[in-house]
């Protein structure tokens, strides 16, 4: 028997197909009466509506708790997920945790999973126990066998080395604030790299708890004789505190100090001068991450064998905050400098 379509139905009527669709359909546009008439000619032929396809590949985001100082770079990672996966046609699933159990339940309902953020090896264990592709945003340990997606932090770090070098900066100081991130020491091994190596700059290393020490750690150095003439922030909010910091003691930002961030987020065009600073592709990365895990889902045996690492270039924006460095007419001050 021929399966009736909507041509027929409306046929049958002597209605429009497209009155037809939208009244099967429950949309507006039909009178109750012209509903009632197409619905009846419908069962009269045995029409059956189709049933949309339920998607059998779903995938995972699993985020780390809400996280501060990451939580612009998450929002970009999620908007590149989720047009990738509605590019891809696949179904996804959003989830914030850090406890392992979680983790595994998470990923156990879906097809593969993309973690973000500072989960625990037993979270990543967890995850590997399921079985299911996975693609971390996020370091790894050395040679661990799982697909990362990343922003190159160690090239980042070289790429800012370059730019103080050529602007003549030879006293530069890498504020870290608090130390035991593996990104923000990347990004300080490449600094390193070109601004000592190649340009025969000092780094001065600045490390404090997150959100106090800056000033006093800037203080102590001033006081070993120490004329820093450039700052390089391990994040966009680290150089927001210190171009605040540097302007509060009577700085001129850029004229005395150079001061560069790292991931261009909102807080970089909000302040005065804007921010120089290290353009993180979030967004870019949450896409490859989704494009990384459906190749693992879709080719199974037949992908690469070995766990792949792919490292997106960021870039620098310059602007007003860095500048050539000069020598200062005089040693500055701790205290606030009278403006002219």
């Amino acid at each position: 028997m021929a399966k009736v379509t909507l041509q027929d139905i409306a046929a049958q009527v002597g209605l429009s197909k497209y009155a037809v669709s939208r009244a099967l359909a429950g949309k507006g546009g039909v009178s109750d009466s012209t509903r009632e008439l197409i619905t009846a000619a419908a069962n009269q032929l045995g029409y059956a509506r189709a049933t949309p396809r339920r998607n059998s590949v779903e995938i995972q985001l699993i985020f780390h708790d809400h996280d501060p100082v990451n939580s612009e770079l998450a929002m970009q990672i999620q908007s590149g997920v989720q047009s990738e996966a509605a590019s891809a046609g696949v179904t996804l699933r959003m989830g914030w945790t850090h406890d392992a159990e979680q983790v595994r339940h998470l990923a156990s309902e879906t097809s593969g999973a993309i973690l973000f953020g500072p989960h625990s090896p037993d979270a990543l264990e967890a995850l590997r126990s399921v079985g299911r592709p996975m693609v971390r945003i996020g370091w790894l340990s050395p040679l661990e066998q799982i697909d990362q997606v990343m922003g190159a932090d160690h090239e980042s770090g070289a790429a800012v080395g370059e730019y103080l070098g050529r602007l003549g900066h030879r006293q530069i100081a890498y504020v870290e604030g608090q130390s035991g991130f593996r990104g923000r020491k990347e990004r300080l091994y490449g600094l390193r790299e070109t601004a000592e190596y190649q340009y025969g700059a000092t780094i001065h290393e600045l490390s404090f708890a997150e959100n106090s020490g800056f000033l006093e750690s800037f203080l102590a150095l001033q006081a070993k004789g120490v004329e820093v003439t450039a700052f390089f922030c391990a994040h966009d909010g680290l150089a927001v505190t210190v171009v605040s910091e540097m302007l509060r003691l009577g700085y001129n930002i850029p004229d005395d100090m150079t001061v560069i961030g790292y991931g261009d987020f909102s807080a970089a065009k909000h302040i005065t001068p804007q921010l120089t600073t290290v353009h993180l592709p979030g967004r870019d990365m949450g896409i490859a991450a989704v494009r990384m895990l459906l190749d693992r889902m879709r080719f199974g045996p037949r992908n690469i064998g070995s766990s792949q690492r792919l490292y997106l270039a960021p870039r620098i924006v310059e602007r007003a905050s860095s500048a050539p460095a000069r020598l200062l007419p005089e040693k500055l001050p701790v205290r606030k400098r009278e403006r002219k």
